[in-house]
């Protein structure tokens, strides 16, 4: 498999370097992912009695060179800012700090080693069915938790259990990659940039219905109901997805997507809209609720069944070298 010479030349300098003056704190272990800008690296560290220390897993993120130092620097900062938040990979801080000294820093992060979107969406093209709707329910919720969020990044398969308990079913997606985050400039007069984001969660979810990671598809008209009430023809970037394709599909679920990923701005749903009409969808489609329309999986619906279809997916297997969501993830650590 091709490696960046710029990502070796990095993950051999961390290996050199832990071996040279921190053999007994940290360990490299390898290369995770490659970007235009930097490198991901896994790195462990070791379990000391003094002071006393757990043995780890982290991510040791580099860049390049210094030209794109300002990159990580901002992701340091965003990702400080939102330290805390369930849905966005945390900053660790490790004591010694080996890259305090060096011109060119380190992101330090968790290493959530299940996988991503990407590679679920890879696997579930090998089954015969599509995923449950009370699973795309569950998913579509975890993107809403970022909703100021100015450009498109990856997701990481997280815990299966967090606290809190919002994911009985499904385990939580953690967003990565706030090097090429935008601001909103005028956040209290405009929602454009809340209105940027709903496209983009339309769109995960469009790729997670359809098993077609492109990132871009030709619009097309469909007439649904909208936002207000009554329907009428809206241009959506989700044609593919509209009736009567994917018999299986929630049609209370296809809408929202198709409206998320509505070609004009003033088309898609406000951020509290969706909010509700989903947290509604989320109450009150239960197994019982599909079993009685008789949809082609309908039984795939019971909470059995979606377990095991998760630990199947996910948990069975270990991340997946595929090619990935196309084009769209190209700035940053892809």
């Amino acid at each position: 498999m091709y490696t960046d010479r710029r990502a070796s030349r990095e993950a051999e300098r961390v290996r050199r370097y832990f071996d040279d003056g921190y053999t007994s704190y940290y360990k490299y272990w390898g290369i995770i992912e490659t970007g235009k800008w930097g490198v991901a690296l896994l790195c462990r560290q070791k379990k000391r009695e003094n002071p006393n220390r757990e043995e780890r897993w982290f991510v040791v993120k580099r860049v390049f060179d210094e030209l794109m130092q300002d990159k990580l620097h901002k992701e340091i900062k965003i990702l400080k800012r939102l330290r805390g938040a369930p849905h966005i990979v945390q900053v660790l801080a490790i004591d010694p700090d080996p890259f305090e000294a060096l011109s060119r820093g380190a992101l330090i992060m968790e290493h959530v080693e299940n996988g991503t979107v990407g590679d679920i969406i890879y696997r579930m093209k090998e089954q015969v069915y599509p995923f449950p709707n009370r699973v795309l329910l569950r998913f579509f919720v975890c993107p809403m938790a970022w909703p100021d969020r100015g450009k498109e990044s990856r997701f990481l398969i997280g815990d299966p259990k967090p606290p809190g308990g919002e994911h009985d079913l499904v385990p939580i997606l953690k967003l990565i990659d706030f090097g090429e985050a935008l601001y909103d400039p005028n956040p209290y007069v405009t929602d454009m940039g809340v209105k940027i984001n709903i496209f983009h969660i339309g769109r995960l979810m469009r790729m997670l219905i359809s098993l077609d990671t492109s990132w871009e598809l030709p619009p097309g008209e469909v007439t649904m109901s909208v936002q207000g009430g009554g329907e009428r023809a809206i241009s959506t970037a989700s044609a593919c997805i509209a009736k009567p394709n994917y018999p299986n599909l929630d049609d209370g679920l296809r809408n929202l997507v198709m409206l998320c990923t509505a070609v004009k701005v003033e088309d898609r749903p406000s951020l509290d809209w969706l909010w509700d009409t989903l947290m509604n969808l989320i109450f009150t489609r239960t197994p019982a609720y599909y079993a009685q329309r008789n949809l082609p999986w309908a039984q795939l619906e019971e909470d059995g069944p979606i377990q095991d279809l998760i630990h199947y997916i996910v948990y069975h297997y270990g991340p997946t070298n595929h090619e990935g969501i196309e084009a769209g993830e190209t700035e940053g650590i892809e």
